[in-house]
């Protein structure tokens, strides 16, 4: 492309700039009323655990690891060795308010929650540990896990419905 052409190319994306101005400004509550929409926020994610040797405590390598310590515990939840290839097109974020359903806890919870909503999401080779440990790091001594089951899935999985994640209260 020629100096003559990138200048005119430069104008030109410079003029549709400019007409693509808009105003941001604050809205009052009747402005706020009129106004439609929809809340939440749409994701779409694709990633893939694969074990790297030299980056895991596994000679061969492993996957990654996920340690959850619940509220007034010692212990850990742990998945463990993860590994897969996960996507989540159209995975949705939201905060709901639980005040009814669940079998009639929903009127006993009556407090907000996010929903996490997998509408189209997957995992292929899926492979994971789940157990216990008496702590999150790997790298620290005296590690004590207790593996409690490992599954393996070759092939494609398919994942639908809502997960909530509760406050405490």
């Amino acid at each position: 492309m020629n100096s003559l052409s990138r200048r005119f190319l430069s104008a030109v994306l410079l003029l549709a700039a400019a007409g693509a101005h808009a105003e941001l400004r604050n809205l009052d509550d009747g402005e706020m009323s009129d106004v439609s929409g929809q809340d939440g926020v749409s994701l779409s994610v694709n990633f893939n655990v694969a074990p790297v040797a030299g980056d895991t405590r596994c000679t061969d390598g492993c996957g990654a690891r996920l340690a959850i310590q619940p509220l007034n515990s010692t212990g850990f939840i742990v998945l463990d060795n993860i590994k897969g290839t996960f996507s989540f097109d159209g995975m949705s974020l939201d905060m709901v308010t639980i005040n009814s359903g669940f079998n009639g806890d929903g009127a006993l919870f009556n407090r907000e929650a996010m929903k996490i909503g997998l509408t189209n999401a997957s995992a292929t080779n899926l492979q994971f540990t789940l157990g216990g440990a008496n702590q999150g790091k790997v790298a620290a001594s005296g590690l004590q896990q207790n593996n409690l089951l490992t599954y393996q899935a070759t092939g494609a999985i398919k994942l639908t419905g809502n997960v909530y994640i509760f406050s405490n209260p």
